[in-house]
């Protein structure tokens, strides 16, 4: 599909995500009635105010407010100034009409007619002096009845002093502590009681009795403003009711009673047309995914097919994660509760971290924590929904924190990474749940969150070499395939070139040894040095090594240009015969680098004796140049062991100076001018090479001849 790949793959991975993830996030509408026992534990599907419970919430916080009372400390004075002013005016008239009294009751004719009209006189002159005194003392004087000012006016004094002494105390004594309103008719009540207890009687103590009641009145008065304010604050004062997303609305097997029907109602959960806003979030973040992976890989200099490689990988493993934490949840959603801790997040971040990049696996790490979200949704709003997704993220980041070798390569750091951080995360988060570590659940989570690294762990260490396979060209199961002599070409390189396998598995020895001293892959240089030569199979009696014993070189009888086509084919036909056999593209450019540029010195210098004008460049290999590390040594191990093994007598001196000559040589000849190989790791594999030629062709001991002569002698003796 060439530049289309990349998209499509992009498309039908966000397609399939989102099949998957759809059943957590699509609408649900419930058929429930009210005071129906619930079949399921209803939560609530979002976030939202209900504004009748708030409006309720207010109203009660208003009415609980008390009123705002304020004591008038002054009115008892106002008061008791009242009835001193109304015995004052008493004595002043009865002063007044003493004579005209006095008179009277001397008199013995029409006596009551005139003790009725002085009363009135009395009365009136009483009711003339009051005007002229304060509006407050008018009035109070004027809620006195005639009868009662009669009364007071014709009493003896003794009786006169007795009521004002006694109502001016209990007045006093009552208005001195707070009155409202409500208490005012039981204050003045006990006031006429206590003055049951005074010497007054009949009349008299009726007149006393009107006048508390007059005089006693509210001094803790209702500050209406006061009282309004205080209300309003606290309105002010009720949070909204919210209804939280994650909140129990209903627990399974509970009555559904009014107040959850109405927020079930208010939640929209009995509509069909629920909100869709889930499922448009769930778009937007798989399109926001799939675009930021075509920008990354639109932006790597990576070949087309290698980055069609890597999307690939990516939405594999992908959707698996994904399929396995929809598998959780559907598990946990049947009653397994906290489930969803055993998903083994730091596995995907992992893989396509050691497979793509940690680019990637950081993205692959924020993206899973995302569907996360969509998938658990039921939980969402809860402090464990939370601590999901926390959980997802910190476990799957120490994914991401290892290096890209194989994970065989790092089982101790992978254990740590993954398991030892993954169990202190879970123990700060049955902390946060505020679970006793102890208790039931505290222990369940706990024993999840480690089953969950311990998961990552071991599954990384499966899967590895089978994604290998598929995505890696050097994957350790295709290697261990190829390097079975039973292969076919290998087969035919050991029956038709013998001495040239015998040269591969040397040179395989040798560079997989060198390889692994500067760190690079051992398994895969010793795969590549058993078919670095397999194209000699087409001439192999042209190559020494395969010269049957007494057999004249046939090189003898051709021209050095001719020889040197024959030397040259052995790399073009073998790169030829690996290809038809669809080995490894590593392996074929192996095969391919071998030799480099390098200059074919001896049919150099037979051409160039015969002819001056030979050009040096036509007795070059093709190359190209080594690449990469494991090539650059298999070309170095390849010449030293050909030269070693045509040494008569190879001693450790020989070979170390050989050895060393020749790396020099390919040092300055540029051959690994293209390649990431430092001097320090060459001078590595120089002592790895020396040591593995001075374990091959050390120096051996030339046992002497026995004669027949002598042999005969000393059976004798």
């Amino acid at each position: 599909m060439g530049k289309f790949y990349i998209p499509f793959v992009l498309a039908l991975f966000s397609l399939i995500l989102f099949f998957i993830i759809f059943d957590s996030v699509k609408p649900k509408s419930l058929d429930l009635r009210l005071y129906q026992v619930a079949d399921e534990t209803i939560r609530s599907n979002a976030t939202i105010e209900d504004k009748e419970k708030t409006k309720e919430n207010q109203k009660a916080a208003s009415e609980s407010v008390q009123p705002v009372y304020q004591l008038n400390s002054n009115l008892v004075n106002t008061q008791l100034s009242k009835i001193e002013i109304l015995f004052a005016t008493i004595d002043d008239i009865r002063t007044q009409f003493q004579d005209k009294t006095k008179k009277i009751e001397e008199t013995t004719e029409s006596k009551e007619s005139s003790i009725d009209t002085l009363n009135k006189e009395k009365t009136a002159a009483f009711r003339e002096r009051m005007k002229a005194a304060t509006d407050q003392a008018n009035d109070f004087s004027n809620d006195l009845p005639d009868w009662a000012i009669v009364q007071l006016l014709n009493m003896d004094s003794s009786t006169l002093k007795s009521v004002k002494e006694n109502t001016w105390k209990i007045v006093k004594e009552k208005m001195s502590k707070a009155i409202r309103d409500t208490d005012l008719t039981e204050v003045k009540q006990e006031a006429k009681d206590k003055l049951e207890y005074s010497n007054l009687t009949g009349n008299n103590l009726r007149t006393a009795n009107l006048i508390l009641e007059n005089s006693i009145v509210a001094n803790d008065i209702l500050n209406e403003k006061a009282t309004e304010e205080q209300r309003q604050m606290a309105v002010e004062r009720v949070q909204p009711a919210m209804i939280l997303q994650g909140q129990v609305l209903v627990q399974e097997g509970h009555i559904i009673d009014s107040n959850a029907m109405n927020q079930i109602e208010l939640l929209g959960l009995l509509d069909k047309t629920a909100s869709y806003r889930p499922i448009y979030a769930l778009i937007l973040v798989l399109i926001t995914q799939m675009l930021i992976l075509y920008y990354m890989e639109m932006n790597r200099k990576n070949r087309l097919i290698e980055r069609g490689q890597h999307i690939t990988l990516y939405t594999f493993v992908m959707v698996f994660g994904v399929i396995l934490m929809k598998g959780l949840q559907l598990i946990q959603s049947s009653g397994a509760n906290f489930l969803a801790m055993l998903y083994p997040a730091a596995l995907i971040p992992l893989l396509v971290t050691v497979f793509v990049s940690r680019r990637f696996g950081n993205i692959a790490n924020g993206f899973l924590a995302a569907f996360s979200i969509f998938i658990f949704i039921g939980e969402a709003g809860t402090s464990f929904s939370l601590v999901v997704t926390l959980f997802y993220l910190l476990s799957g980041m120490m994914g991401t924190m290892l290096s890209r070798a194989r994970i065989n390569r790092q089982l101790w750091p992978t254990f740590i990474w993954i398991t030892i951080f993954n169990s202190l995360f879970v123990i700060a988060f049955v902390l946060y749940l505020n679970m006793q570590p102890f208790s039931s659940d505290g222990l369940l989570i706990l024993l999840y969150g480690i089953l969950s690294g311990l998961a990552s762990y071991i599954l990384a260490i499966v899967l590895n070499p089978y994604i290998e396979v598929l995505f890696e060209d050097n994957a350790v199961l295709t290697l261990t395939e190829l390097a079975n002599p039973n292969q076919p070409l290998l087969k035919e390189l050991l029956t038709k070139a013998a001495g040239t396998y015998h040269h591969s598995l040397m040179v395989a020895n040798l560079s997989a040894n060198a390889v692994e001293a500067i760190g690079g892959d051992s398994m895969f240089a010793r795969v590549a040095c058993y078919y670095h030569d397999v194209g000699k199979i087409k001439h192999p009696f042209f190559f020494v090594e395969n010269l049957p014993q007494g057999m004249e070189n046939p090189h003898n009888m051709l021209k050095p240009e001719e020889s040197k086509e024959i030397i040259f084919n052995h790399v073009t036909e073998g790169v030829k015969m690996l290809e038809e056999a669809k080995l490894p593209k590593g392996i074929i450019d192996i095969c391919a680098q071998h030799h480099g540029t390098t200059l074919m010195k001896f049919f150099y210098v037979k051409a160039k004796e015969a002819d001056p004008n030979v050009l040096e460049s036509d007795f070059r290999y093709p190359g190209p140049k080594p690449q990469t590390k494991e090539a650059a040594v298999i070309n170095i191990a390849d010449s030293c062991e050909a030269a070693v093994r045509a040494m008569s007598q190879p001693t450790t001196e020989k070979i170390a100076t050989f050895v060393h000559d020749l790396v020099n040589g390919r040092i300055i000849d540029g051959q690994f001018d293209e390649c990431n190989i430092t001097l320090k790791e060459l001078h590595q594999v120089e002592l790895s090479i020396c040591e593995g030629l001075n374990g091959t062709f050390h120096s051996r001991i030339e046992y002497p001849t026995l004669t027949k002569n002598n042999a005969t002698n000393e059976r004798k003796s």
